[in-house]
This record gives C-alpha cells, sequence and structure tokens, in this order.
C-alpha cells in the first residue's frame, strides 16, 4: 500500500512540474486524472511530451506508469463575472477528457482544432498520425483525431476506444451530456448483476439520455453490440420483436414469426439491447423481453419506462431529479455550476442565447426556475429555451404565476406527469390561438413530417396555408417542434418530441376534431403514395424510395385510420406504395394489413382485384408459392368477372409467372403471353416491360428468352426505371452463363452491379452475388465459387425474408465438384427440404439431379440412373429443359453410366426411373448414406 502510495505521488508530482514549466494551470484532480488549461496549444502539447519523457524514463518497479493524454483546444462557454478569473470551460473540458478516454498508456491524441495551432510549431523528429474522424461518447459530432509520435517514445498502440469500433447503432446525440456521473455508475453496476435493468420516472426525467449514456460506456463489453430500440413511433404491439429485428439489422424468414427469429439469433449472443419509451405498450414489452431473456442467457435489457415491466429477475431504478442547490442557502456563484440541473439550464440557454452571462443579479433565478421544476431534463430544457425571448427574472416570475402546484414541497407529493404536463402546460398556454392550433394539428404525425405535408394537412377552418411557416417557426423557436436537418431523402423535417406530442394529441382529441384532421392526415399519404408510386420505377426513384422511408410511420398512422374509417383508402395507399414495400423487405408487415384491409373491403371491383395481385407476388418472393398462385387466380377471376381488360392483364401476368416459377413453364408462360398482348391493346408500356422480362422464365430456347429480356430492357431504359434495367441485366448475365458465354455475362453482371452500388439496393445486390457465383461455378472455379455463394447466402439472411433454397442447391453442386462429399449431401437436403416446403417443382428437380450427380461420383449408377429418369420425366411433365451448360454436365454423368451398365440394363432402369412418384423420387434420392459401392439396401429393391 505504502508503494501504491509512492507511485501516485511521483506521478503526481511528474505531472505537476511538466505542467508548471509550461505555464499551464491545473484546474481539477480526481484520483490520478489530471485537467489543466493552457493559454496556448503548443504549451500543452510540449507539457505533455515533458511528462511523458519522464514518465517513460522513470525507474518504475515492478511495471511502468502509462499514462494516456488528449489535447483539445476551445474557448471557455461561461463567463461567470467579468471580475472573476475562475475557469469553466464545460465543452472544452468533456472534449479533451473524451479524447483521452479513447486513447491507451502512453499515448498523446490532439484534437483537430489543437493540430491547426502546432502543426508548423512541432518539436524536431516528431510528427503527426492522422488516426482520421471518430465518434466520441456524449460529443456532439466527430471528432478528428491525430496521435502525436517522435523519437524515443512509442508509437505503436491498440485502436482507439471509439464509439465506432465496436458494433452499435447508437444515436449521435445533438447537445451535450450534462451530469449524472452517480447514475451511471450505479445502473452499469446493477447491469452487472441483474439482466433487466428498468429506468423508471416521468416523461421528461431523461431516462432516455441516461440509458444513451451507460450504453455508450458500455461498448467494449458485449462482444456483439449493443443496439438502441426506439418504440416511441409504435401504436401496433406486435411489431415490437419486428423493430428490434430491423434495428439490428436482421432479416425476417418465410413461416417464422420475428419474435421465434429474434430468440433464435440472440439464443448464443451476448448483446445488449436498450429498449427507449415502453410505457405505451408496457404488457408487449414485458412479454417481449421476458422471451428474449429466457431464450437468449447472454442478453441483458435496458429499458425506460414510466412504470417497471413486471418481469421476473427485473431490477427497476427510479431516475432521480438532477442534482439542485439549495434555495434557503444559496451557495456563491463559483460553486452553483457543481449541481447538474444549473449546468444543464446553462449549457442548453447557451445554444438559444450565445452571449447569455450568469451574474450575480440573474444567478439566484436560475436557482430558482430549476429547484420550482424539479430538475426535469426536458423541463429545464424548455425552461432554458425562453432565454432568447424572457430574462431569467421574467421566466421565474411566469413560474410563480404558472405552476402553482410546484411550490414548496410538492414536488414530492404529486406524481411526476402531473409536474411535466404542468410544464408543458405552462408552454401551452404562452402560445397564440394559432399557434395551439397548429400543434394540435401537427400531433396527428408520427415520426415527422416537412413543410409541405404540414401546409396541406393542418391548414384550414382558422390557419391558412401561408400562415404555416411563420406558426411553426415560432413552435421551433419554443422547443415545442425539433428541426431534422437532412432525412434521408434530402429534406427538411420536423418532429414533436414524443411527450409533447401525446400532450398535443389529447388537446386534439379535447377539442372534438380529431377524425377530420386523421380523415386529411390519411387523404395526403393515399395521395403521396399515388403520386410517388409511377417514381419509384422512374429515374428519379431513389429520392421516392427515401421519401416514402422518411414517411413510414405516418403510413402506418394513415392505414391504422383507414381500418377504423375507410378501406378503400388503406388498400390505395398500399397498393400504389407497394414497389417500395417490396424493396423495404416487410413481407410480413405488408401482408398483415393487406389481410385486415381487404376482410374489411366489401367491393368486388378493379382495385380488389389489384390488390389481390400485387398480394399473390409479395407471398412468393417471400417463397409462399402455393399461397401466391391461389391469390393470383383470386385475382384472374374477378377481374374477368367485372371485365377490366387491365386488372386482367395484371392477374395474368401475376398468375402465369407464379405458375413458371413453381416449374411448370409450359403452363405458365402462355398466361404471360396473354397478358402481354392485353398490355399492349392497353399501350401500358411498363407492364409490356414487365411480362416480356417474365417470359424470360422459359429456358427451352435460350435466343428467345434473352430476345425478351432486350425488349423489357429496351421499354425499362426508356422509362429510366433503373431498378428493373439491373434486374434485365442480370437476367441476361445468367442466360449467357446457361449458353457458356461467359464474357458477355461478366458484363452484365459488372454492369447491373453499378447499378445496384448506386442505388444501394442491398437486395439486387445480393441477388448477384449468387449470380456471380453461379459464372464461376461453370468456369471450374469452385472456391471462387463458394465463396459467391457464402456472401449470398449472408446477404440474404441479413436483408430480407426470401428463402436461400437455389443458392443452397448451388452450394452442394459447388461442394460436390469438390470432392467433398458429406458437405454436399448436407446442403442437397437442406435445399431438398427448402423446394419442397415451397412447393417449388423444378427447384427439387434441379436438386434430385444433382444428387443423381452425386451417385454417379461414388459408383451408384443404377440409383443415378433411376433419378436422372426420373428427372428427365418431370422436366418433359412440366415443360422445362435444361439449358446447355446443364446439359452438358448430365450428358457427361450419361456417359460414365453407359460405360459402366449394359443398354437392356439402362434401358429398364429408364423406364422404370420415368414411371416413379414424387414420393418414390425422395425416398430414392435421399435414402441411406453414401457408400464407396452400390449399397446393399438399394440392391434390394
Amino acid at each position: 500500500m505504502r508503494c501504491l502510495f509512492f507511485f501516485l505521488a511521483r506521478h503526481n508530482q511528474i505531472l505537476h512540474q511538466a505542467i508548471d514549466a509550461h505555464n499551464g494551470y491545473v484546474f481539477q484532480v480526481v484520483g490520478d486524472s489530471f485537467a489543466a488549461a493552457f493559454h496556448f496549444a503548443k504549451d500543452a502539447l510540449n507539457a505533455a511530451l515533458d511528462a511523458q519523457q519522464k514518465l517513460y524514463n522513470e525507474a518504475w518497479t515492478p511495471s511502468p506508469i502509462k499514462v494516456r493524454m488528449g489535447i483539445h483546444t476551445g474557448a471557455a462557454q461561461l463567463q461567470i463575472d467579468s471580475n472573476d478569473n475562475a475557469y469553466a470551460g464545460y465543452a472544452t473540458l468533456a472534449s479533451a477528457q473524451r479524447i483521452m478516454s479513447a486513447g491507451h498508456g502512453g499515448q498523446i491524441l490532439l484534437s483537430g482544432a489543437t493540430r491547426e495551432l502546432v502543426r508548423d510549431t512541432l518539436p524536431k523528429d516528431s510528427e503527426l498520425l492522422d488516426l482520421g474522424e471518430k465518434r466520441l461518447k456524449d460529443l456532439l459530432r466527430p471528432e478528428h483525431l491525430y496521435q502525436f509520435n517522435i523519437s524515443g517514445l512509442p508509437t505503436t498502440f491498440a485502436p482507439l476506444k471509439t464509439l465506432d469500433s465496436f458494433p452499435n447503432n447508437l444515436p449521435t446525440q445533438l447537445t451535450s451530456f450534462i451530469g449524472r456521473e452517480n447514475e451511471i455508475t450505479e445502473v452499469k453496476q446493477e447491469l452487472e448483476e441483474h439482466r433487466l435493468v428498468t429506468l423508471t420516472g416521468s416523461g421528461g426525467t431523461g431516462k432516455t439520455r441516461l440509458s444513451l449514456q451507460v450504453a455508450a460506456d458500455l461498448l467494449e463489453e458485449f462482444d456483439h453490440g449493443i443496439w438502441f430500440i426506439e418504440l416511441a413511433p409504435l401504436t401496433d404491439p406486435d411489431l415490437i420483436p419486428q423493430t428490434i429485428l430491423s434495428s439490428i439489422g436482421i432479416s425476417e424468414q418465410p413461416n417464422k414469426t420475428p419474435l421465434d427469429i429474434l430468440k433464435e439469433y440472440l439464443h448464443e449472443k451476448m448483446m445488449l439491447v436498450v429498449l427507449d419509451n415502453c410505457e405505451h405498450l408496457v404488457s408487449a414489452s414485458a412479454q417481449v423481453t421476458n422471451a428474449l431473456l429466457n431464450a437468449a442467457p447472454g442478453l441483458k435489457v435496458l429499458a425506460s419506462s414510466r412504470e417497471a415491466l413486471g418481469v421476473k429477475g427485473e431490477l427497476s431504478y427510479p431516475v432521480p431529479s438532477l442534482s439542485l442547490p439549495d434555495v434557503k442557502h444559496l451557495p456563491t456563484i463559483e460553486q452553483l455550476s457543481q449541481y447538474e440541473a444549473v449546468r444543464l439550464f446553462i449549457d442548453r440557454a447557451l445554444l438559444v442565447a450565445p452571449h447569455f452571462i450568469v451574474n450575480k443579479e440573474n444567478a439566484p433565478h436560475i436557482a430558482q426556475i430549476c429547484h420550482r421544476i424539479d430538475g426535469i431534463p426536458l423541463a429545464i430544457e424548455l425552461a432554458a429555451a425562453r432565454t432568447k425571448m424572457l430574462s431569467i427574472e421574467q421566466i421565474s416570475a411566469r413560474l410563480d404565476n404558472r405552476f402553482r402546484l410546484l411550490t414548496g414541497g410538492a414536488r414530492t407529493a404529486l406524481p411526476r406527469q402531473q409536474t411535466l404536463r404542468a410544464l408543458i402546460d405552462w408552454s401551452y398556454d404562452i402560445l397564440s390561438d394559432n399557434e395551439r392550433l397548429l400543434l394540435r394539428r401537427l400531433s396527428v404525425f408520427v415520426g415527422g413530417w416537412t413543410l409541405e405535408t404540414a401546409e396541406e394537412v393542418c391548414a384550414g377552418d382558422g390557419i391558412e396555408s401561408y400562415d404555416i411557416l411563420d406558426l411553426l417557426t415560432q413552435l421551433v423557436n419554443k422547443s415545442l417542434v425539433v428541426v431534422i436537418e437532412h432525412s434521408q431523402s434530402g429534406e427538411i423535417r420536423y418532429r414533436m418530441l414524443e411527450t409533447i406530442r401525446q400532450y398535443a394529441r389529447e388537446k386534439l382529441m379535447e377539442k372534438g376534431n380529431g377524425e377530420s384532421i386523421r380523415d386529411k392526415h390519411l387523404a395526403y399519404f393515399v395521395k403521396l403514395a399515388e403520386q410517388a408510386g409511377p417514381e419509384l420505377y422512374r429515374s428519379n426513384q431513389v429520392f421516392w424510395f427515401n421519401k416514402l422511408e422518411d414517411e413510414i410511420d405516418n403510413f402506418r398512422m394513415g392505414l391504422e385510420w383507414a381500418l377504423a374509417s375507410n378501406t378503400e383508402a388503406g388498400l390505395r395507399l398500399i397498393i400504389n406504395s407497394i414497389d417500395y414495400w417490396e424493396k423495404r423487405g416487410d413481407n410480413r408487415e405488408v401482408q398483415t394489413w393487406l389481410i385486415q384491409l381487404l376482410d374489411k373491403y366489401q367491393a368486388d371491383d378493379a382495385l380488389r382485384a389489384r390488390v389481390l395481385s400485387s398480394y399473390s407476388h409479395i407471398a412468393a418472393d417471400g417463397g409462399d408459392l402455393a399461397k401466391a398462385e391461389f391469390l393470383a387466380n383470386q385475382g384472374l377471376e374477378l377481374s374477368r368477372a367485372i371485365s377490366n381488360k387491365q386488372a386482367e392483364a395484371i392477374s395474368l401476368m401475376s398468375l402465369g409467372a407464379i405458375i413458371a416459377l413453381n416449374g411448370n413453364v409450359g403452363k405458365g408462360i402462355p398466361m404471360v403471353e396473354q397478358s402481354l398482348v392485353l398490355f399492349r391493346f392497353l399501350e401500358d408500356k411498363r407492364g409490356q416491360a414487365a411480362a416480356t422480362t417474365w417470359l424470360c422464365v422459359n429456358n427451352n430456347d435460350l435466343e428467345l428468352s434473352k430476345s425478351f429480356v432486350l425488349e423489357g430492357l429496351k421499354l425499362y431504359r426508356e422509362m429510366g426505371d433503373l431498378t428493373s434495367i439491373a434486374n434485365c441485366l442480370s437476367l441476361l448475365a445468367v442466360r449467357a452463363i446457361w449458353g457458356g458465354e461467359f464474357s458477355s455475362a461478366i458484363l452484365w453482371l459488372d454492369e447491373a452491379m453499378a447499378i445496384y452500388h448506386q442505388l444501394k439496393n442491398e437486395k439486387g445486390a445480393a441477388n448477384l452475388i449468387g449470380d456471380y457465383g453461379l459464372l464461376y461455378y461453370w468456369l471450374g472455379d469452385y472456391e471462387k465459387a463458394e465463396s459467391y455463394y457464402d456472401e449470398s447466402i449472408i446477404a440474404w439472411k441479413k436483408i430480407d425474408n426470401v428463402p436461400v433454397d437455389w443458392l443452397n442447391v448451388h452450394m452442394a453442386y459447388t461442394k460436390l465438384r469438390q470432392d467433398q462429399i458429406a458437405n454436399a449431401i448436407d446442403w442437397f437436403i437442406l435445399s431438398a427440404k427448402g423446394f419442397q416446403k415451397a412447393s417449388n417443382v423444378i427447384g427439387f428437380v434441379y436438386t434430385v439431379e444433382g444428387l443423381a450427380s452425386l451417385y454417379v461420383s461414388q459408383a451408384q449408377y443404377r440409383r443415378a440412373a433411376h433419378l436422372f429418369a426420373w428427372a428427365d420425366a418431370m422436366r418433359d411433365q412440366i415443360g422445362d429443359h435444361r439449358p446447355p451448360v446443364e446439359q452438358a454436365s448430365v450428358e457427361r454423368d450419361f456417359a460414365v453410366i453407359h460405360s459402366k451398365l449394359n443398354d437392356a440394363d439402362f434401358q429398364k432402369l429408364s423406364a422404370e426411373g420415368r414411371a416413379m412418384t414424387t414420393e418414390q423420387a425422395i425416398a430414392l434420392a435421399l435414402e441411406g448414406k453414401i457408400d464407396s459401392q452400390e449399397g446393399s439396401s438399394y440392391a434390394s429393391q
């Protein structure tokens, strides 16, 4: 113990001497941590160098002491008094501390601001190593960091400990985090002992910011990351598992619920999930949390809610108010900023009034304000925002008049929700009549809105459209509305804090005109979907996909209202934005909406027929071909019954394509051809392009198939539909591969991939990666093919819910050609089960052909002959014959079989194979293990 004190004393002595020698001022020492200020950046750097050299050369025993150092340059944010010399540079100190925390012992880190000041005066034999921009805990924006290197000191260190070094989706905060040191320490300790910790308290107490800060501090502790799940926009409790899936980046899977997927994915993960704003879905949040904790022993959950979830083993942690001064015994001005509530008020006041100064006159009023609003962070921020319009004294006086419930010791006797409501009441009461009216109407939006949206939905009955901008500006200035500078579509958007939105929504309902504004909200987003529909397949599609992504929560709100009031509008909203939903990959969600809406929609009209056809396509995309065919049949029957040619053309194309995809090309292709005739009659260019592209699934004539794709490609190029252009290029590449035209295929693939990257279309890229695998398979580079297939499988599982059965069977063929027989069998079995489950006939036939080829390699020629014959019969039956490269491969296997069997046996086996049922083929293909010689169980047949 005496040795430890000696080391600490010597460490402190070295640092003090180095700082003093270079005109520095030590203003804070906590344990072995020093905070010092310098007039010039070069002095700070020289002090750090001096200290590091002395620490490095000191004869420490038994091991050296290594100190990390961070240097940042900035001005003090708070001038306490013109005659006071105290230093209080909160932001500068916070930045320096975070920069230092990112480093390692012996390392000197500089911010970009400091680097600019010292770059021309560096000591001899030194340099600044550019480490790039890094996200640091609770700083507003990434910081560009540099490492100071000099001869004689270590220059090699581990990677910086920054937010972007660990898997997470923690949002960048737009304001600094103030205080809560004790709470952070306690919550982290509770998470060590409990798997579920729930931060409880009323709205506005800072639960979210505290959870984010704790999460940022724990990033190094969880191998599989920390994931922030925002539940506030949700109104449907069933969407909680899906929202978690989306936030983590896990795809949905057919025939599995999102909760089951989550339990399976998280089972062996070491992960922290932060569930934010559970209060409005507390029961569902509890059920999901309980299920996940039981399924995943390495999972921990940090939740925030106005009440505990009520899950077994949960630790409820009440989030206290920020620390407050005693208004009866006010501290000195210098001591006042030690209290968290005061520091938060000053920080937020400086954001709206950069020249704000704390002095002896207003300091008592600041303390009074913080005390009267109970140190609740949101309340403090709203009060501090008024410094732009009111003096501190005026704000304090208004609190006396408006917050009668908050006087004296009433805080402990009143629910926190009432406290926050009183503050919002005050904010609401000081608005003009039209500002209140607009605030109430804006509450109909979930997830934000644009100025144009507000002008259309909220104008009328007292507010002119041209007044919206000024009124919205006032709401922003009064901190009731937040500006989102750049949304996904690049537009300026606005939103309310959820607590404010709920308050305004209640006021809207109280006034009795909530239904009319929701009608306008629904009508607006139906119109937006109808406007977006054609644009989603034109040259400006990227902007429109992003725009609809911005509005996803408003779409959900509109659909929810449509279920109660206007199912036709709900169906129009979905059907006109169907390309967006398909690209987004939310098959399960969109099907849920369609089921509910169709169940309530009574009309048998063109809209229903169109919806049924689109619904069938979504079902097919999700791998349920049987359901897809049923829905497409319904759509076709209805369209013919109502004599609607447009709906009939769409239904015919959908049904034919689905039947062809299911392997019955001979039946499906004529339907698609009929749809093409109708589309041409209707002069529907997009329908023609889609139909001609679908006709390429007839692989019996590759040149004809190629001509159909080229015709579709020409039409899509005329329309500027980049997504469909890339899809056509992918189809051309596959047909070139099947025809042995490998040099052409690589050109098509590269062009398509460039477009998918331009569009940031992950689904298209994932599909194309598999096509690259197909190319290298037929080129004979099986290792490279396997690498592409593996990459494609991973990509699909991450971004979408489409089955990967075709990739599985391609992987099986690749393993077979590398003589990895056991692995090949596993992959063939996996693909066979998938194709059987999806009722995909041609996929299963292709799998059986692969197993037949495997049996040839294992000298099981009789079994192989039976299976190849059955596959030939099935292909004849469904009208889908092998493309040239596949046929050549099968013929090589036939040649081996012929060489091992006499003609009579071969003819007999072929006849028996063609006569087998599918069940017999399955039993024969998957029976027993593979032996080096003909299996005895097979020989007995």
